[in-house]
């Protein structure tokens, strides 16, 4: 029987026609994929046309608007509860209690620590009063002293006799001529807890409702908060905060009352308006104190539903698009898998032999058109045959699993290693000159001449042997730069290994 011998490189040629079969097959996988999802988004849309429209409004009480407060609310929370921790941050500020406890000496120091604040997260204000002097701090100096019959200063005195550790207020901010801000306050006191004063930041109250606006135009649903007594803080509509309590709203009068239930449970309402049938959830915020209300338009839900037949279908083809993307994600992650595979070599992970070829290739090219040097090391672990003499095969496999590690950590992320066969390894180095390759030589060779190895017989130690060669502007191709480094590895091993040699 005769056995035909397939050399290295008829094997690679192989398995490149084969990924190019493939890649072929792939588009027809897709195409074939693709009419098997679009018939069957189109044969079920016909199919559920009816049932959509009976079952669309129990969908919007037990789907969609839960699914859709639960988004709102894990926005809402990245929106205020990162201020809420900021200004405890700054309440716990060993720099602004030490400024305090100090006598509040130099303004400057305090002005330049809140406009740090504001600057670096993005705050409409930030601010510190002062609980010794009644100073109003702020980004620019100080903006007042607060009095008890300011009718601005009230929410202070309020908020120090509340005892409470933080709270949000909505005001108008004296800085900015009036601008409607909502303010997150929060007490600041000595390691020994007595009251120095409040501290804390202030967000644009028309930013928060254009975050509000947006969020209506991406879920088609209107939100705002109000706080326990049902009064409106955060609304897009600006005239209705601070001004509109949700038992004034249309349709809300005889529920009002019921909304505002400070418990953890999402509640559901119905009622009507001019326009139709609204449904409203309600959610209860224990870090603010505030109840997070969505109202979704069934009006606009009846009419999606005469609409379904055609969404449904659009949906079937974006969610097609989708799949196939994931397909073609998934194919390609597949074959650069079988690439990457082509490249490693199986038991160390580095680049094998033709990998490194190849870059060698590409970057010797480099080096000549931008004339920067370049520096190869051929290494060779020294009596490594004795490893497997006398410790075993796989004691020498797992040795040479370390020695890569040592090589990998010890180098530049920009820097290749790859293992040239057997117990040889190669090393390149761009932008590098052969003293800097020298120096890593010599970190290298002491690393591997301290590593121990643990086989299960004895603790396994070596030496390794390093050749150097360095093309300065490039002046080397690659057949002479591998013959140099290799001459002068071999020369190394010829004074005993464990040593650098550098051609």
């Amino acid at each position: 029987m005769i056995q035909l011998k397939i050399s290295p490189h008829s094997k690679q040629r192989i398995m490149h026609t084969r990924l190019k079969s493939f890649l072929f097959n792939k588009y027809r996988l897709i195409g074939i994929l693709t009419v098997v999802l679009v018939f069957s988004f189109t044969f079920t849309s016909l199919v559920s046309y009816n049932v959509t429209r009976t079952s669309i409004d129990s969908d919007a009480k037990t789907k969609i608007l839960p699914l859709i407060s639960d988004n709102i609310y894990s926005e809402i929370q990245k929106e205020l509860l990162q201020p809420i921790y900021n200004s405890s941050i700054m309440a716990n500020d060993e720099f602004l209690v030490e400024w305090v406890l100090a006598g509040e000496q130099d303004t400057e120091e305090i002005v330049r620590y809140l406009q740090r604040i504001k600057e670096r997260y993005g705050y409409f204000s930030a601010f510190y009063i002062s609980a010794r002097t009644n100073n109003y701090y702020y980004y620019e100096g100080i903006l007042k002293q607060i009095r008890p019959e300011d009718e601005h200063d009230i929410w202070y005195y309020d908020f120090v006799r509340s005892g409470r550790h933080y709270d949000l207020d909505v005001d108008n901010d004296e800085a900015t001529s009036g601008t409607l801000t909502i303010f997150i306050n929060h007490r600041l006191e000595d390691n020994q807890g007595n009251f120095l004063g409040v501290t804390g930041v202030g967000l644009k109250m028309s930013e928060v409702g254009e975050t509000l606006e947006s969020y209506r135009k991406r879920f088609g649903h209107l939100i705002y908060l109000i706080d326990s007594e049902g009064l409106i803080q955060i609304h897009p509509d600006q005239d209705l905060v601070e001004n509109t309590n949700i038992r004034e709203l249309e349709g809300l009068q005889d529920i009002g009352d019921n909304i505002l239930r400070n418990d953890d449970v999402t509640h559901y309402y119905e009622f009507r308006t001019k326009n139709g049938e609204q449904t409203l959830s309600a959610r209860y915020l224990p870090d603010l104190d505030w109840y997070l209300i969505v109202e979704q338009d069934q009006t606009q839900a009846l009419e999606a539903a005469r609409l379904g037949l055609f969404g449904n279908i659009g949906i079937g083809v974006v969610v097609t698009i989708l799949v196939i993307g994931l397909v073609v994600i998934v194919v390609n992650l597949y074959i650069s898998k079988l690439e990457e595979t082509a490249n490693r070599d199986e038991l160390t992970g580095l680049y094998n032999r033709r990998k490194m070829d190849e870059i060698l290739s590409r970057e010797i090219a480099f080096s000549k058109r931008y004339g920067e040097p370049l520096s190869l090391m051929m290494m060779d672990i020294d009596y490594f045959k004795s490893v497997n003499d006398s410790y075993g095969h796989h004691a020498g496999d797992h040795y040479l699993v370390e020695f890569a590690k040592v090589l990998r950590e010890e180098v530049r992320l920009v820097d290749y290693v790859g293992r040239w066969g057997g117990e040889e390894f190669i090393i390149l180095l761009p932008k590098t000159n052969v003293e800097q390759a020298k120096g890593l030589a010599e970190r290298l060779r002491y690393a591997v001449e301290v590593m121990q190895i643990e086989s299960g017989r004895g603790l396994i130690s070596r030496t390794v042997s390093i050749g150097i060669a360095s093309a300065q502007s490039g002046k080397m191709d690659v057949d002479e730069i591998i013959r140099h480094a290799d001459e002068a590895m071999y020369r190394a091993k010829q004074q005993s290994g464990n040593c650098v040699v550098v051609w």
